[in-house]
């Protein structure tokens, strides 16, 4: 799921489309070896979230005043910024927003007209420079190509309490793992030697 701001070819109006993914009703968390991603020109891309820390925001700015410095590879505020999340995000919503004056009509846009922000597994994603400011087609290449990762447990009990529960669902041979989750719960694996699928019956076989 990509945002997009697109703008006028002087750099007047624009028309945005944000993105406000939401798993609150799930099992699943984004997971914190996921970067926020942006990529365009002159602009600020800022992403609000819901996690057990509470409301978190990150964001990042990206430049195209020098385009010499635009380099594949790199990421760090020339037409390509990034930065970091916190773990048990169960939903975000993410806002571009221009960081010049957008009725100055002597202003031209370089590159796309368009800037975009998005949520990548680390190293999921490789800035190729100009190449990508050029690219129209970029969101639907991200959104086809980048990967996010998610995190997923059962419930918020840690395994020693779940075990003790009528609603514990790890089978016979398997073990369970509590999850890195701050929010908790378990997962269930079989055990060294067994194989097959730990939540359903009859359990994991001998290999």
């Amino acid at each position: 799921m990509v945002a997009t701001r697109c703008y006028s070819p002087n750099g007047t109006g624009s028309n945005s489309d944000g993105v406000s993914p939401d798993l609150k009703n799930l099992p699943y968390t984004f997971s914190q070896v996921n970067k926020f991603i942006s990529i365009g020109c002159n602009d600020l891309a800022w992403m609000s979230s819901e996690s057990t820390y509470g409301n978190v925001s990150t964001g990042c700015v990206v430049f195209c005043t020098n385009p010499e410095k635009i380099l594949g590879d790199e990421c760090s505020g020339n037409g390509c910024c990034q930065s970091s999340i916190v773990q048990d995000i169960s939903s975000y919503k993410t806002e571009l927003s221009t960081l010049l004056d957008a009725d100055d009509a002597g202003y031209q846009r370089p590159y796309n007209r368009c800037t975009y922000a998005f949520l990548a597994e680390k190293n999921g994603y490789m800035f190729k420079g100009t190449a990508d400011l050029n690219d129209t087609s970029l969101r639907e290449r991200i959104e086809a190509n980048v990967s996010v990762v998610l995190e997923w447990a059962i419930g918020n009990l840690s395994c020693k309490d779940a075990e003790a529960t009528d609603g514990f669902v790890c089978q016979s041979n398997s073990k369970c793992v509590g999850s890195t989750r701050v929010s908790g719960g378990y997962r269930c694996m079989c055990k060294e030697g067994y194989e097959g699928n730990p939540y359903l019956s009859p359990g994991c076989q001998g290999m």
